[in-house]
């Protein structure tokens, strides 16, 4: 064993000791780059589901747009203990290693090698790492047998081979099951069974791409536990981050200075999406060396998407020097952006918009190349092995790798065929809101789809006398407000302080207090505000407060009614302050002595006429906000669904904002800045009124 390690020593250290790094033209050093990697101890093939359970892990039993991080949990379970990749191979078990194109599964292999290499890891043990594309011809003439193999690699005759196996002298990392394929595959496969058979006491680790691998009890019966590559955490880009930068800067100066620079922009808030698509090392390496080359990531996040595709469908299978399946041969990489897209948007218009059952993505996949369902399994199969964009969450329940890379697909896809009518149809659906992101960068003409969102925003709820009623309520309390500022911010004001539903109304009439109205003033106002604004508001939250005052007596703990009480005298102490009419201001000292004193002897007096009159004192407390400051009408004047629509119509409203704001060459169009911008939140009669004169 020894005779083996000093003789390997050196080669190891020289075939293993350096990785590939994008952007730097030579191998780097894999003790200046890696961190370390962690792994799951469960998986998600464990979990035979079905589709229906796998939804709600991802949505958690709630139908609306649901993160990326629930969508990266899809058929995971609970959060697994997260350890560190080098102490599970100290358990000295058979590892099968699973996980994404780019998430480090080679790189941890090698890490694996040089470690136990330098005498750091399983010392005792004789370390090889054979990469399954080369064994496929290099095995061959020994009919894949790992016995003569390692007996040719280490230079030894058979009986001191077999001395080294007898003994679990062996430490033996196979990288990249899933790399080869058809009958070679099967062969090879089979031949490390039975090596694992024979000579039990030694160590296998294999890493395979597939995370639904055939035949998996039998290597779960020889000793293989299943694990996946965990993304990396922050901690972990952090310190990615400052090794590429070390590597690729002239100095250590300039280096810590990149390594700043890049954290604090990844970690702005119009960089989550950038953030979300980096936790694997790939894509992580990807951004760091756009950076480097540009000082600043891409303006537009579709370029990012663009890059990392490119990197996926393409460089990556040829820089690993992946053969591709025949029937796949013919299916370029600008094809199968196309077959993608088309599945991403065939499952996106649909109710469980993130995942496949088997059949039905096989029967896309050959509706869209006109071939038989056999040979789409065949092109399934391929394109998880060979990328990973789309993988097997559970049995036979497909979805995309990453929701992020299904987003760009469903925007390119409507960019592409200029089916933008159609793609406006769904934009009050809560999961397109970054397909629209997207879409408007990409598309040629943004202008266009922009101005049919705004269509499709107006006339959706232009015959609901309801929405329209309130928006009409809005529309002349925000004109009746004399400021400086653009109308359409005053009324985006009035729209919020109108539509927070202070009380959700119960069956049995009682009150309890609603979490959609923010106590936090900063959450809404800035000093930019007029003053009426900023009195309105603090209306609202004395109301907020009175009605507080009145929910659930027999819940609320006196803490609770002390509390209420003085943030109550407080905000009123503030408002009676302001220049009012000299009617409200009377009206309001007349409603404000029927409030008693609240005091912890008589807390018991105090729930008493919370119970009894408490409800009417609050109710008249807010006819006399309606009656001179026009706000917070009635809230049963809209019915229960319609709050839901008010916050669609809402977050429909900034979304198409944020749109403008996010391709500054459309926020400065004049033309868009007319129709778009001074026509948001208005009521159907006066847009059309306005159009008219227009």
């Amino acid at each position: 064993m020894q005779k083996v390690r000093s003789h390997f020593h050196e080669n190891i250290q020289r075939l293993h000791g350096t990785m590939p790094l994008l952007g730097v033209s030579h191998s780097v050093d894999l003790g200046d780059l890696f961190v370390d990697v962690n792994i799951l101890e469960a998986i998600n093939s464990d979990r035979r589901l079905e589709l229906d359970d796998l939804w709600q892990d991802f949505t958690d039993g709630v139908k609306n747009y649901s993160s990326y991080r629930s969508f990266d949990r899809i058929a995971l379970g609970n959060q697994q203990q997260r350890v560190s990749g080098l102490e599970v191979v100290d358990k000295n078990t058979n590892l099968m290693v699973l996980g994404k194109p780019g998430s480090g599964k080679t790189t941890y292999l090698q890490r694996i090698v040089t470690e136990c290499n330098q005498g750091n890891l399983q010392p005792h043990r004789v370390p090889v790492l054979i990469k399954m594309r080369e064994f496929v011809d290099d095995g061959c003439e020994f009919e894949y047998n790992l016995k003569p193999y390692l007996t040719q690699q280490w230079r030894l005759d058979k009986t001191e081979t077999e001395l080294i196996l007898n003994h679990g002298k062996a430490l033996i990392l196979l990288d990249g099951l899933d790399e080869v394929s058809g009958t070679h595959g099967r062969e090879i496969s089979k031949k490390i069974k039975q090596f694992a058979r024979n000579y039990p006491h030694n160590q296998l680790i294999v890493t395979c791409r597939t995370n639904r691998i055939e035949d998996d009890f039998n290597w779960k019966s020889l000793r293989f536990d299943f694990v996946e590559v965990a993304y990396f955490n922050e901690q972990q880009v952090n310190a990615f981050t400052e090794h590429y930068f070390k590597v690729v800067c002239p100095n250590t100066q300039e280096g810590e200075k990149k390594t700043k620079e890049f954290l604090q922009n990844f970690y702005l808030e119009e960089n989550q999406n950038i953030r979300e698509l980096a936790i694997t090392p790939i894509l992580l390496n990807l951004t760091c060396a756009v950076f480097h080359e540009r000082d600043k990531f891409y303006s537009k996040r579709s370029t990012l998407y663009e890059e990392g595709l490119e990197l996926l469908l393409k460089k990556w299978d040829d820089s690993k020097g992946i053969e591709r399946d025949e029937i796949y041969k013919v299916l370029l990489p600008e094809r199968e952006q196309e077959l993608l897209s088309y599945l991403a948007v065939k499952k996106f218009e649909q109710d469980k918009y993130v995942l496949f059952d088997q059949e039905e993505i096989e029967g896309y996949i050959a509706d869209f190349l006109n071939i038989t369902q056999r040979d789409s399994r065949v092109v399934l199969k391929v394109i998880e092995s060979q990328h990973g964009l789309l993988i097997e969450r559970a049995q036979q329940v497909w979805s995309f790798s990453h929701l992020t890379f299904q987003e760009y697909f469903v925007a390119k896809w409507f960019c592409d065929y200029g089916d933008l009518q159609r793609l406006s149809k769904n934009v009050f659906e809560s999961h397109y809101r970054k397909v629209f992101f997207l879409a408007t960068e990409i598309f040629s003409n943004p202008i266009q789809l922009i101005k049919l969102m705004k269509q499709e925003i107006d006339y959706k709820l232009g015959e609901d006398r309801y929405i329209q009623n309130f928006l009409s309520r809005v529309y002349e309390k925000s004109e009746s407000v004399s400021s400086p500022y653009h109308p359409t911010k005053i009324r985006f004001f009035y729209f919020e302080i109108n539509r927070n539903n202070i009380l959700d109304f119960q069956e049995n009439s009682n009150y309890s207090i609603s979490q959609n109205f923010d106590l936090d003033i900063n959450s809404l106002l800035n000093p930019e505000y007029p003053s009426d604004c900023i009195l309105d508001y603090k209306l609202a939250l004395l109301l907020y407060n009175a009605y507080y005052i009145a929910a659930n007596p027999p819940y609320i703990r006196e803490f609770d009614y002390f509390y209420s009480n003085q943030k109550f005298l407080e905000i009123y102490k503030m408002v009676i302050s302001y220049p009012l009419d000299d009617n409200f201001r009377i009206d309001l000292e007349n409603i404000k002595t029927l409030l008693p004193k609240f005091s912890w002897e008589s807390s018991i007096k105090f729930r008493d006429w919370a119970v009894k009159e408490g409800h009417t004192w609050a109710d008249k407390f807010r006819e006399l906000i309606v009656k001179y400051r026009n706000i917070r009408h009635d809230l049963l004047l809209l019915p229960e669904n319609h709050w839901r629509l008010l916050d669609q119509y809402y977050n429909v409203n900034k979304l198409l904002v944020e749109c403008l704001n996010s391709n500054c060459h459309l926020y400065n169009a004049v033309n868009i800045n007319n129709e778009i911008i001074d026509t948001l939140l208005l009521p159907i009669a006066e847009i059309e009124k306005r159009n008219h004169e227009r």
